[in-house]
């Protein structure tokens, strides 16, 4: 989908309504591109995310990382941070940074049993084993773990059929240096949050699109 900035959408929603008088195709152009800046938006906002149907039943299973997903919890921290093309962007970094640590489509999976056990690989890898806990109402999961690394606390939603994995920007990176440091990747090679976000990554949250 073409990403385009907050600005970007707002203009393109003042053309849209400059022309709903206007016979043609030119309205219904512009209309359309309008629906799709909105659409784009949403899908960076946190709140789109968080309005899916999910139980813990549909939390079992074992699900594989697909790729980066990045999420703002308002319209105001997107535009500060630059909007869609800024999401883009930082995707983009944070599938770099995950790769140092063997962290690629396909590579990693989080499974969920239904007896509240959890296990976490990485390659051949098994990285966390534990016991998790979901609050539906809140779209919160908690990981306990007795093997790997750390507990875990995340925001989790679907989009579409997939999950989402949602972290505190800063949190989440802290938690792939210490794996990177488990696997004897070094923290210098692996970089910094400022280095990967630079300095507008409050309000955002990072994680992982997963698919069954």
């Amino acid at each position: 989908m073409k990403k385009t900035t907050l600005c970007a959408a707002i203009l393109a929603a003042s053309l849209s309504l400059s022309s709903c008088g206007t016979p043609g195709t030119t309205g219904t152009t512009t209309q359309n591109t309008t629906a799709e800046a909105v659409s784009g938006l949403l899908g960076s906002l946190l709140g789109g995310l968080l309005s899916s149907t999910m139980t813990e039943q549909t939390l079992i299973g074992t699900w594989t990382y697909q790729a980066p997903e990045v999420r703002f919890e308002s319209e105001n921290l997107l535009a500060k941070a630059g909007g869609e093309v800024a999401a883009a962007s930082i995707e983009q970094k944070l599938a770099t940074y995950l790769a140092k640590v063997g962290i690629t489509k396909g590579a990693t999976t989080y499974t969920f049993n239904s007896d509240k056990t959890f296990s976490i690989q990485t390659g051949n890898r098994t990285i966390s084993t534990g016991t998790y806990t979901f609050d539906a109402n809140n779209k919160v999961l908690k990981m306990q773990g007795t093997l790997g690394l750390m507990n875990q606390t995340c925001t989790v939603g679907m989009d579409g059929t997939n999950l989402c994995l949602l972290y505190d920007a800063d949190k989440m990176l802290t938690a792939v240096n210490a794996l990177g440091s488990f696997l004897g990747k070094s923290s210098s090679t692996l970089g910094s949050i400022t280095s990967v976000l630079g300095s507008n990554y409050n309000g955002m949250k990072l994680g992982f699109q997963m698919a069954k």
